[in-house]
């Protein structure tokens, strides 16, 4: 078990490095930098380069590379390049807790709507009640999150009187405030979620339901919802956690949409924000810290397994 943790660890932070290198070249690919977004006025070639000169910008792209890398490594993010006087760490930390919030929400609704609503429509398969769970979940996944939050935000306002607040409330500071701001679009990102979680956990359901011990469990003449609580769903439960172990990733980055449409300054708001201004440290530092989250999350699942299953070895 260490030993395999130990071999994960080892290969995440390759794969961090990779990130890093990767996210690197490819916003300095991009044309234009954040010179070009903070002057609008047209000035000459030489104040350009000397303006390139202050921020950096114009040493080799190793030495700048290195420079970065130099100050991860102790946890200095630098400042950003667009607003010189922001730190990158400070901006991360402040937009942490609005990501994470969001992530609860949201995840917490895809469990309490797909699951149960899996694990019933496996229990009913093919009755009236499946066909009611399936056509739930494929509209889940055909409607777009831009789309959904748009209507939300318009017929909300229309019908019930819904204001979408553009003002950040802490929970520490006035929770019902912003419970109020952050329930809709939590909400949202949950149902999307919750269309994938029904069905992985349907179809494992129905797995694991064919399996010979289950058949066995029957004939001892144990209670339906003995068999299913007890038998059934804890077997059933090692892909439906890999499938919320990828929720968490996919929510690191994909709050991106419900963030913009309702003025929540979480990660993804900050990342859209720096990629438009071509912010190159603060894109790179949100990345990087995005990168370090989700293959924590992964390593987190991973290990789970030997807990829900005794039968993994970690080889």
């Amino acid at each position: 078990m260490l030993s395999y943790i130990a071999r994960r660890v080892a290969a995440s932070t390759l794969v961090l490095f990779l990130v890093s290198v990767i996210v690197f070249l490819m916003v300095r690919a991009a044309p234009g930098d954040v010179i070009l977004s903070k002057i609008r006025q047209r000035v000459s070639p030489e104040e350009l380069e000397v303006l390139r000169g202050r921020l950096g910008l114009e040493d080799p792209l190793y030495q700048q590379y290195w420079d970065w890398l130099s100050g991860i490594l102790t946890l200095d993010f630098g400042n950003s390049l667009y607003r010189e006087h922001e730190s990158v760490l400070g901006r991360i930390l402040d937009g942490l807790p609005v990501t994470v919030e969001l992530i609860v929400i949201a995840l917490a609704t895809s469990v309490l709507i797909g699951v149960p609503v899996g694990i019933i429509a496996a229990v009913k398969q093919n009755s009236f009640v499946d066909l009611v769970a399936r056509i739930f979940s494929v509209t889940g996944l055909a409607l777009p999150l831009f789309w959904l939050g748009t209507l939300a935000i318009v017929y909300g306002t229309k019908w019930f009187g819904y204001t979408a607040s553009f003002v950040y409330v802490p929970i520490w500071e006035d929770p019902v405030a912003n419970l109020k701001q952050f329930w809709l679009p939590g909400v949202l990102l949950g149902y999307n979620l919750s269309s994938i979680t029904m069905r992985v956990v349907r179809s494992s359901v129905l797995g694991v339901m064919r399996q010979d011990f289950i058949r066995t469990a029957r004939a001892k003449g144990l209670a339906e919802h003995i068999v299913v609580g007890r038998h059934v769903l804890k077997n059933a439960m090692i892909p439906v956690m890999t499938i919320l172990g990828n929720q968490i990733v996919f929510l690191l980055g994909g709050t991106l949409i419900v963030e913009f449409l309702f003025h929540l300054p979480g990660l993804g708001f900050a990342a859209f924000e720096a990629i438009s201004v071509r912010d190159y440290t603060m894109i790179q530092g949100i990345v990087l810290f995005l990168g370090a989250m989700a293959i924590a999350v992964n390593l987190l699942v991973d290990t789970t397994y030997a807990w829900l299953d005794p039968r993994i070895k970690y080889a």
